[in-house]
């Protein structure tokens, strides 16, 4: 079977996390301040520091606004539900904002619609790599007098006029999980150039624990997961995990299961950052790569299929292809499987938030959610899978 994701596992890696188990606590805080200094000059020079995770770096963000309970934030109606939870632990109040159907972003107008006199921020989120109008989401924000705040964790190398993703709103965050595009076995970026932002966050960094441990049993489980998406016993796995009772619930299980693995009062460490300063040596040539095979996968789709618009307002970065289909998609889902190709579905995807916030303004999400579906678009996939790939869709849309 063609698997959803694939995870890019190199001689290097092992021999990296054999140093990093062994480095000293100065030695691995150099490695990560290097790591740093190059992320920071992909961002155009905005000062950078590692966190524990993206929702680490969000949370590191919100806690230099001086934003906490009782005040509002605007968020996408299309993002992870997980987030919801997140937000409200903090005693904060999230606003769902819609999103267009075409590239399922964030809008201008909706964040107009979605902002009251009581909300502290706008997130905004780069949704799998396609840069959203931030620059016009920003000119909103900028009217009412609230700083926005760049959701980047799918969009690490993504460009708006030239400009990295990241670099325009008051801080932004970014992911390094291991299927992200810049992934260092877990961990986060915050960029800002607020320098009592980072003050904050600096602080609080700096009380972090020191261990090799959370990232390397984190290793070691995505090893063996990989050998197990490799092997031919994983068709069988991927029918038993990926089922619709509830949509969505292994994902939810394994994003928090690998949270509790590498928990965030943990500092970023030495192996990761070493690992990370390779991917973003490689990263401007990853995107091409992938972004060229989704073009190609977006143009062999089978009618019925309607791919994510992502170049409407700049270059993306190359991370899940998704596309909306109107049909049935559980029945979509076992008649590819049955044909060797594991796909993702509504909340194995992203998740329509506006429901869970008592929200009924937020058609667009509604139907993005309810008509998403993730093809399989990785590292391991060639010329020839690309060709199967689109064989085996337009056969399960077959009459």
């Amino acid at each position: 079977m063609i698997p959803r994701r694939r995870i890019d596992i190199g001689l290097q890696d092992a021999a990296d996390l054999w140093h990093g188990m062994r480095e000293s606590v100065t030695s691995a805080s150099g490695q990560v301040r290097e790591f740093e200094a190059a992320a920071s000059a992909l961002l155009g020079g905005v000062p950078v520091r590692a966190t524990a995770s993206g929702r680490d770096a969000l949370d590191l963000i919100l806690a230099g606004l001086g934003i906490g309970p009782g005040d509002e934030l605007v968020i996408p109606a299309y993002t992870l539900g997980e987030l919801v939870a997140r937000l409200r632990a903090r005693g904060l109040k999230p606003v769902a904002a819609d999103v267009d159907v075409d590239s399922f972003c964030l809008t201008p107008e909706s964040v107009a619609r979605a902002i009251t006199p009581r909300t502290r921020a706008v997130v905004a989120l780069h949704t799998f790599g396609a840069p959203c109008d931030i620059r016009g989401i920003a000119a909103v924000a900028a009217r009412h007098g609230v700083p926005l705040i760049e959701d980047c964790a799918h969009a690490f190398g993504a460009r708006i006029d030239g400009q990295p993703a990241g670099s325009v709103g008051r801080a932004a965050l970014f992911s390094l999980e291991v299927a992200k595009p810049v992934a260092a076995f877990g961990g986060g970026l915050l960029a800002s150039a607020d320098a009592q932002l980072l003050a904050v966050a600096a602080e609080q960094l700096e009380m972090r624990r020191h261990s090799p441990w959370p990232a390397t049993r984190k290793t070691l489980m995505k090893c063996a997961e990989e050998f197990a998406v490799r092997s031919p016993a994983y068709a069988l796995a991927a029918r038993m995990m990926f089922r619709e009772m509830p949509s969505g619930g292994f994902e939810s299980f394994y994003r928090g299961l690998h949270d509790r693995v590498r928990p965030a009062d943990v500092a970023f460490g030495g192996f990761q950052a070493r690992r990370g300063l390779r991917r973003l040596q490689g990263l401007a040539a990853r995107n091409r790569h992938l972004n060229g095979l989704w073009e190609q996968l977006a143009a062999s789709l089978p009618r019925g299929f309607v791919a994510q618009q992502r170049r409407r307002h700049g270059d993306p970065a190359a991370y899940n292809f998704v596309a909306r289909h109107a049909g049935d998609l559980s029945r979509l889902r076992r008649r590819a499987q049955a044909a060797g190709l594991d796909l993702a579905i509504h909340g194995e995807i992203l998740d329509d938030v506006a429901p869970m916030l008592g929200q009924t303004d937020c058609p667009g999400a509604a139907q993005v959610f309810a008509e998403a579906v993730a093809i399989p678009l990785h590292l391991g996939i060639d010329e020839a899978g690309l060709q199967r790939i689109g064989e085996i869709l337009a056969g399960v849309v077959a009459p």
